[in-house]
Formats: C-alpha cells, sequence, structure tokens
C-alpha cells in the first residue's frame, strides 16, 4: 500500500508539476514595432494685407524732387512659426508679382520699401520678380519669431505720373 500512495503521489506531484509548467511552455511571444510620423509645419501671419500710401505736398526741400512717404497703417506686425529639422534654417521672403501699375504707367516695385524691428528680421525693398529676404533663423526645432515691417513708398515727383498704383507682393515662409 506505501507503494500504491507513493505512486499515487508520485502521479499527482507529475499532474501539477504538468499544470504548473505548461503554460509557461505554452506561450508565444511577439515584437511590434511602433512609427510615429511627425511633419514640419509653417505658419505665416501678417496684420495687414493691404499697405496704402498718400500722396504729400512736394516741398522745395525735397532734393532732387523726393519725398518718403510713410504707409498709412503704421507698423505692421508679422509672425513667423514653424517647427523644422534642426540642421535647416528658417527664411522669410517676399517677391513682388510686378512693378507698380495704373494701367497705363508703372513705378519701379523698389519704390516700396521696409524697415524692421525683431531678431532676425531684415530691411530691403521690393523687386519685381525676385525674392527678397524679409527674415532668417536658424539652430532651432521650433521657430517663433515675431516683428514688425515699417513701409515707405519713395516718391519721385519728377518721373511718377499721378495715377492709382498697384501691385501685389507674395511672402512666403519656407525651409533652406
Amino acid at each position: 500500500m506505501k507503494t500504491k500512495t507513493i505512486k499515487n503521489l508520485g502521479v499527482a506531484l507529475s499532474f501539477v508539476l504538468a499544470v504548473a509548467i505548461a503554460p509557461a511552455l505554452a506561450q508565444a511571444t511577439k515584437d511590434v514595432t511602433f512609427q510615429v510620423s511627425l511633419a514640419e509645419w509653417y505658419d505665416l501671419s501678417i496684420s495687414q494685407n493691404t499697405i496704402t500710401f498718400t500722396d504729400v505736398t512736394p516741398d522745395i526741400s525735397s532734393t532732387p524732387a523726393t519725398k518718403s512717404i510713410a504707409a498709412n497703417e503704421g507698423a505692421v506686425s508679422v509672425r513667423a512659426f514653424a517647427i523644422i529639422i534642426p540642421s535647416a534654417s528658417l527664411q522669410l521672403t517676399v517677391k513682388a508679382n510686378s512693378d507698380l501699375s495704373d494701367g497705363t504707367h508703372t513705378i519701379r516695385a523698389d519704390a516700396i520699401s521696409w524697415t524692421v524691428s525683431g531678431d532676425g528680421y531684415q530691411a530691403g525693398s521690393l523687386s519685381a520678380g525676385s525674392a527678397k529676404p524679409v527674415g532668417s533663423w536658424s539652430g532651432s526645432i521650433l521657430h517663433w519669431h515675431e516683428g514688425t515691417l515699417n513701409f515707405s513708398f519713395l516718391r519721385n515727383y519728377t518721373d511718377q505720373a499721378p495715377g492709382n498704383y498697384s501691385l501685389t507682393a507674395t511672402y512666403t515662409l519656407s525651409k533652406v
């Protein structure tokens, strides 16, 4: 009987071990790869979409008959925002699509210029068909740059005919 009890105890112990070990032996593993795609982002805000200039009376002290006329809107706020790779630079440019025109006469686009405030912003003047730098920044993933542009028109009384002139300029924020 002792033999039978030991035998039964051995069978029971084997069963308990099999039940305990079986889940450990009956498992499978699987690796899962996670991928995240992060996009570049750009946003450009300019507080005015129309800039106007009002002619002023010439005076005898204007030599040689030119006068700088400030924009009626005053300082124009500009905000450039971007998330780009850190090895790239961020650039803001402007391109006049044409010279100023009233339908009959033209005035060169570079009669419109601007001064700036704000880190990385650059003073300049418009150019028909050519992109001109307005700002540039580097060394970061996150870019948030605020500044102001103060526009002026160089009135030349000797070669600019009276009229209502206009042009459209395109501002572009991009990585370089």
